[in-house]
């Protein structure tokens, strides 16, 4: 894949690349919470990524001052700021797999054990899935 224009946008897509892949590496060694934690991060990035190279350039500074807080890990959020600065609507299979990526928070940091309700395999898919057809905006 290309890697975007921006220099903002591109930090966001090299970390959501390699969070996705660190995920894969905890996910293998039997670690699901890990995995989902850096893939949940790994869609955060990507997204981030998007909007930066959908935005205008004047625009850009000030998006990168909105990536600060809580809200900055809100996927919803992340989502209608990549419409407002004019990306496309997701597609209804990569809407599908946004929706079982919704349900990470950043407060998986604080849980222990090794399992996960939603199922680690699955979430991962969906992560990918992400990635995948937001890489395919950003070319």
């Amino acid at each position: 894949m290309p890697l975007p224009n921006s220099n903002d946008s591109r930090l966001f897509y090299r970390c959501s690349h390699q969070r996705y892949d660190e995920a894969m590496v905890l996910f293998k060694a039997g670690y699901e919470i890990g995995a989902i934690y850096l893939a949940g991060y790994s869609v955060e990035c990507i997204l981030k990524s998007l909007i930066l190279a959908n935005a205008t350039v004047q625009r850009r500074s000030e998006i990168m001052d909105s990536f600060r807080g809580s809200r900055a890990h809100d996927f919803e959020w992340l989502r209608t700021l990549y419409r407002i600065n004019g990306g496309e609507q997701f597609s209804r299979e990569v809407a599908s797999h946004f929706m079982q990526v919704n349900s990470w928070s950043t407060d998986l940091r604080y849980t222990a054990g090794s399992g996960w309700k939603g199922g680690a395999e699955a979430f991962l898919n969906s992560a990918q899935a992400n990635i995948q057809w937001d890489d395919r905006r950003l070319s």
